[in-house]
């Protein structure tokens, strides 16, 4: 359950919005001055504090609230409560991180929306510091928010983030795609002095090269067709922050050298313009790809490389930190649970046993998409096999774990039946085509075949390719 932290002067307001955070689910922790505020903050940690900027004059603010509680674990989310006379304060408070801001007058499901948001969104860092137990513990141990995992190849990556995280170095995080090169990128960001400026991501193989160009460094109106005003690039608009520039091994060739000059110059010039403008921001690179293939190729320049790749992190594949998959399993179903208003529903032990051999190929996203599928998609509160989509076992080299040689029969029985019905239920999907569930499990038509008749009495072990 989270735990909210709901700070304004006038109790009436604090008792309207715990009661009906109360009535969501929520843990509620009230305070009605800045001072008592705090000390829930220190004492509490709180998974999200809302509080109103404005306070009695004389006494601190709501500003104030926000700083000490950024100061104490920048991980904690904070939304602010704001009146129409405080626009002043309330760019003050984006500025000094807060999540969100809620205008008066507000209605109640506005507030639930942002609280749920702040709650769950990626932008809170992480996404590790739910009210959630689990993401309580990670988030003290390791304070970076959505990353999970307490094996030895995450704790090297904590220890890299902790030591990088304050410097201006350009940092390359290498990775295979779904391993969270992202929240690496943002815990970077959340953990250094620019924590309060814009974290701006860009995935360069989104875009062809003149538009990317635009978005990075902006344009002059009339610069090309279809520019029909001014520009400011995606540098200058986090100008005192952090630019995360996803998939730059996808950066065409003859952009790359007007980066390169940026990244030593620290000046840009627009598309169609002549004016060089001073730009301090903290660069952060992600490649999925070996860039090393294409320096050989001559298609990434070799002097973009050693200037990007000043302090590399390599984030390990879910396959080579299967330990973390218990923790990760427990975190993705409270959060999913919390957002359905549901109770975490509990997973059979069979399917965590297969969880932990699949290789996962699409790493911690594949793992978050099976298990919100299975959260919506399981009966009676528990995660089965026949709740889990058609992992493909054969090609990764994984297993699904028959049943011990003394088991008792029924204990076998049942997972057989589990087993087939689920195949039987491919079947129908594919009305009727079993070459065609057999494609989509990720098995052979002999698979198919040898599983469909040990169900009809051959006594053939169950799950057991």
């Amino acid at each position: 359950m989270s735990r909210i932290l709901v700070v304004d002067d006038e109790p009436a307001m604090v008792a309207v919005l715990s009661e009906v955070l109360k009535e969501r689910g929520y843990d509620v922790l009230q305070a009605t001055t800045p001072e008592k505020a705090m000390q829930l903050v220190r004492e509490q940690r709180p998974d999200l504090v809302l509080t109103d900027i404005e306070m009695p004059q004389g006494k601190p603010t709501g500003l104030e609230v926000l700083r000490q509680t950024k100061a104490l674990s920048r991980a904690i989310p904070v939304v602010m409560i704001t009146g129409f006379a405080t626009k002043e304060r309330a760019v003050a408070a984006l500025r000094a991180g807060a999540q969100d801001l809620i205008e008066k007058p507000f209605k109640i499901d506005e507030v639930i929306k942002c609280v749920e948001g702040a709650l769950f969104s990626p932008q809170a860092v992480p996404t590790m510091e739910s009210s959630v137990d689990l993401k309580r513990q990670v988030q003290n141990q390791y304070q970076f928010e959505n990353m999970v995992g307490t094996s030895p190849p995450m704790e090297a990556v904590y220890r890299m983030i902790s030591r990088v995280a304050n410097t201006d170095s350009t940092v390359l995080i290498l990775g295979e795609s779904g391993t969270g090169k992202e929240l690496v990128a943002r815990a970077l960001h959340h953990n250094s002095r620019r924590a309060a400026m814009p974290f701006v991501a860009v995935n360069c193989a989104a875009l062809p090269e003149h538009l990317l160009e635009s978005e990075l460094f902006g344009h002059r109106k009339g610069a090309f067709t279809g520019a029909s005003s001014d520009k400011v690039g995606l540098f200058q608009e986090a100008d005192g922050g952090t630019v995360f520039l996803d998939e730059i091994g996808s950066m065409p060739l003859g952009l790359q050298g007007k980066l390169l000059r940026f990244l030593q110059d620290k000046e840009l010039r627009r598309v169609g313009d002549t004016q060089q403008i001073k730009v301090d921001v903290r660069v952060v690179a992600a490649t999925n790809e070996p860039l090393q293939d294409k320096l050989r190729n001559k298609t990434f320049r070799e002097d973009l490389y050693y200037r990007i790749s000043v302090i590399p992190i390599e984030l390990p594949p879910l396959r080579d930190r299967v330990a973390d998959i218990p923790l990760l399993v427990q975190y993705f179903l409270q959060v999913f649970a919390q957002q359905q208003r549901i109770a975490v529903p509990q997973v059979a032990p069979e399917v965590l046993d297969v969880l932990q051999r699949y290789r996962w190929p699409g790493n911690v996203r594949e793992l978050q998409n099976v298990l919100e599928r299975a959260c919506v998609l399981c009966d009676g509160g528990v995660i089965t096999m026949k709740d889990l989509p058609a992992l493909n076992l054969e090609a990764t080299g994984a297993t699904v774990p028959a049943a011990p040689a003394g088991s008792p029969p029924a204990l076998k029985s049942f997972l057989r039946e589990q087993e087939i019905s689920y195949i039987e239920e491919a079947i129908r999907a594919a009305g009727g085509d079993k070459e065609a569930a057999a494609r989509k499990l990720g098995i052979s038509m002999a698979t198919l075949y040898r599983k469909l008749s040990a169900g009809s009495g051959s006594g053939g072990d169950p799950v057991s390719e």
